[in-house]
């Protein structure tokens, strides 16, 4: 679906500077707002948050070079149903709010997990100098003090990695030519942090020039030979981190033969996921994975929809893809359970991101047309629906859902498709979603 690579704003330089405007230029008024709104004790599920008479103050959380936790985390047992309950945060613009965004994905929405994209060509601009920073040893300690698990979505290879590095729009990139330098990587994230990783995602949305740009096109035989690479070095440091797949991105198409789209000159440039996932499981990546990574496009369909017999006709909707051109990944069911037939069921499936847009004061980028028929109320409804159907299908383990925070840390919702996912407004304020998905049970 929507990786940080194409959508990142530069990364920690923009959002930084979009954060710091927004505490410094707008002041502490949003942030009153937001503690207003999120303040007092955790609520039990059944019942609405507490409000607080005052604001609560903005935590504080010292700043500079820390060691890392050397000791195991110890986290709240997970729920009977063993399904695993997450959300992505885009914590990066700095240390001070850390705190705050734990306490809240445990606390206030009753999540075990985080998910956290690490781009690896900004913390290894230069051979063998992994910038380790405060803010990563902070992510880590907090995490672990709040009992929230981390899993890491590892992207995006240095151009150090590559001896002829494609030319490539913004956004785009390539794994490492040798598969080992990834693998390196990964091995000194679970040295620099043993015991307080709890998954790790390999790739993201390979199925797509944007995520594999190399010579070669995309090839599921190839992403294979790196996961085997990278699931071995990684069950070697620690068994007990999940290892996932790199999520497949929905495409909405059937690539076949010489459909121009998908093989200009030869050279493969995106695939269909399900034509992906097959040749993934004839190439042998099941056996290299404990979990297989998907995404989930939320669109003006429920959940839990039929996608290729979607209800009624559409009349009245400003987006009539599902009725005019029928997929199955219209739907998050009728996804998933695609997935698994292909499967065979041997795998369940990880979903490390799904998510429901709805327009923002009106307000969404071109081509997202499908927000402006989801009310504010309806992206919490169909959150929590999608959340109890996964639990209860059997077929899924855990899902995180796409996202916490970008509203406050975004653009301008009519062109940052980040801001419409978000379940907090672009002033901090909790959307209706954020009540829906603290409220509802978590069996």
């Amino acid at each position: 679906m929507r990786s940080p690579s194409p959508r990142s704003k530069n990364a920690l330089s923009i959002f930084l500077g979009l954060w710091l405007g927004l505490t410094v230029i707008a002041g502490l008024s949003v942030f009153a707002l937001f503690f207003w709104a999120l303040g007092g004790s955790p609520p039990a599920n059944t019942q609405p948050p507490p409000t607080a008479a005052t604001p609560t103050p903005i935590p504080q959380v010292t700043t500079g070079p820390k060691a890392p936790v050397q000791s195991a985390c110890t986290y709240p047992p997970p729920p009977a149903s063993g399904f695993g309950y997450g959300i992505q945060s885009h914590i990066f613009p700095g240390e001070d709010d850390i705190p705050l965004w734990m306490d809240v994905i445990r606390n206030r929405l009753g999540f075990q997990w985080v998910k956290v994209q690490l781009r690896w060509a900004d913390m290894e601009e230069d051979r063998g100098s992994i910038g380790w920073d405060s803010f990563m040893d902070n992510l880590m300690k907090e995490a672990c003090a709040k009992g929230v698990r981390v899993m890491f979505s590892a992207v995006t290879a240095p151009t150090w990695t590559q001896a002829n590095p494609l030319p490539a729009p913004e956004g785009q990139s390539a794994p490492p030519d040798d598969y080992q330098a990834y693998v390196n990587f990964l091995s000194a994230l679970i040295d620099r942090y043993p015991g307080q990783i709890s998954a790790i995602e390999v790739w993201n949305e390979q199925n797509l020039e944007r995520e594999w740009n190399t010579a070669g096109g995309v090839s599921p035989a190839e992403y294979v030979k790196m996961l085997q690479l990278a699931y071995t070095a990684i069950k070697s440091k620690d068994p007990n981190i999940i290892v996932i797949s790199g999520a497949l991105a929905p495409t909405g198409i059937n690539c076949h033969g010489s459909f121009p789209d998908c093989q200009p000159s030869g050279r493969v440039v995106v695939m269909d996921d399900a034509t992906y996932l097959t040749q993934f499981v004839q190439a042998g990546g099941l056996n290299y994975a404990d979990c297989i990574g998907t995404h989930s496009n939320g669109t003006n369909l429920p959940p839990t929809t039929d996608a290729m017999n979607p209800p009624g006709d559409g009349s009245g909707y400003s987006f009539r893809g599902p009725w005019e051109n029928k997929h199955y990944s219209w739907s998050l069911k009728s996804q998933v359970e695609t997935y698994a037939a292909i499967l065979n069921r041997q795998k369940k499936q990880c979903v490390t991101e799904f998510g429901y847009a709805s327009a923002v004061n009106g307000l969404f980028p071109p081509n997202y047309g499908f927000a402006a028929d989801i009310t504010e109320q309806q992206q919490g409804q169909f959150l929590v629906a999608a959340l109890d159907w996964m639990r209860g299908s059997g077929l899924v383990q855990m899902a995180f859902v796409f996202n916490l925070d970008y509203g406050p840390k975004g653009g301008d919702p009519a062109s940052d498709d980040n801001v419409i996912f978000s379940i907090l407004s672009p002033q901090g304020v909790p959307r209706p979603a954020f009540d829906a998905l603290s409220l509802m049970a978590k069996p």
